[in-house]
């Protein structure tokens, strides 16, 4: 086991390189993207659909969950990341510097694309201006169930979902590993498109 996760962290496994090959093919294909209308300037709340708003105790009542252990965090920690993951990944996309989200990634996608890569990749939404600041005021639905599941041999939370943006939705799928008791962003697609 000890040598397993030497070669893991150490990158003398194919295993965790092909985690984060997926996750920069992920980035790749949502960076190509050609030809779409990417003018969200004028996004707003879809005042049509309920906002779930999370009792202030309910927070309150739920420890943090531990990474390390595999747990899948509540439903308000779940909120909390993946809105928390679109808005310093907006902020990225506004100023055209990763350089900040960059520091927010797991480790091993740290190491395999920096912040300048990141740009490069996601320069057609610098380019188009594509803003999602909206997330800030609404609530992730989840289109299946956010869980915890063994991927490659390593640990992987996995949120699917979307927000309800106008004119169009902004999907996500958002992919995070354990750093000590912390989830961190492993992969990352995010679009506009109607699915």
């Amino acid at each position: 086991m000890k040598k397993h996760l030497h070669d893991l962290i150490f990158g003398r496994s194919t295993i965790l390189s092909g985690i984060v090959a997926l996750s920069i093919m992920a980035l790749i294909v949502l960076g190509c993207s050609c030809g779409k209308n990417f003018d969200l300037s004028n996004l707003g709340l879809d005042n049509s659909s309920p906002s779930s708003s999370p009792s202030p105790t309910s927070a309150k009542s739920k420890a943090k969950a531990d990474a390390s252990k595999g747990e899948v965090p509540s439903d308000d920690q779940l909120q909390t990341l993946a809105k928390t993951t679109v808005l310093d990944f907006n902020d990225a996309i506004q100023s055209g510097d990763f350089s900040d989200f960059h520091a927010t990634l797991s480790k091993p996608f740290q190491k395999q694309a920096s912040a300048e890569k990141l740009g490069s990749v996601f320069h057609e939404f610098i380019d188009a201006k594509v803003n999602f600041k909206e997330v800030k005021d609404l609530d992730a639905k989840f289109t299946s169930t956010p869980s915890v599941e063994k991927t490659l041999g390593y640990q992987m939370l996995t949120l699917k979902g979307n927000y309800a943006t106008s004119p169009r939705k902004t999907n996500f799928e958002l992919k995070y590993i354990p750093e000590g008791s912390d989830w961190k962003l492993s992969s990352i697609d995010i679009n506009t498109h109607d699915k």
